[in-house]
C-alpha cells in the first residue's frame, strides 16, 4: 500500500471509531440519565451478551488506534458476536447499516494491519 494512502485510510478510520466511541458513549450515558443505573443490573441474558459484544467493540475501536491489528478483530468480533447473539435469540439480524457503521473502521483497521508494514503513525 502506497504510504500516502495508509496514511489517509488510518486517519479515516481513526475519526471514524473516535466518532462511534463518542456515539456510544453518550447513548450508554444517555440511558443511565434517562432510567438510572439499576435496570443495567437486570438484564435478560440476551441484553447482557448483546452489550458485552457492543462494549468489546467499542473498546477495540479505542485499542485499534495503538494495534490495529487487536482493535481491528476486537470489533469485527464484538459486532459478529452482536449479530448472532440477535440471531439466536431473535431469529432475525438486525436491520438497518447502523451496527455495520460501527464495525466499518475496524474493517478498515484490518486492512491497514495486513496490507503490509505500518505507515506513520503521525
Amino acid at each position: 500500500m502506497n504510504p500516502q494512502t495508509g496514511k489517509i485510510i488510518r486517519w479515516i478510520a481513526r475519526i471514524w471509531a473516535a466518532l462511534m466511541v463518542a456515539f456510544m458513549l453518550f447513548m450508554f450515558i444517555a440511558h443511565i440519565v434517562d432510567d438510572g443505573i439499576g435496570p443495567l443490573f437486570d438484564l435478560s441474558s440476551r441484553d447482557a451478551l448483546m452489550m458485552v459484544s457492543m462494549i468489546g467493540s467499542v473498546i477495540g475501536l479505542g485499542l485499534a488506534w495503538k494495534w490495529e491489528r487487536l482493535g481491528g478483530w476486537m470489533t469485527v468480533g464484538g459486532m459478529l458476536a452482536f449479530y448472532l447473539f440477535d440471531y439466536i435469540f431473535s431469529g432475525d439480524f438486525p436491520r438497518g447499516p447502523v451496527f455495520l457503521i460501527i464495525a466499518f473502521p475496524g474493517i478498515l483497521f484490518l486492512i491497514l494491519a495486513y496490507a503490509g508494514k505500518k505507515t506513520d503513525q503521525a
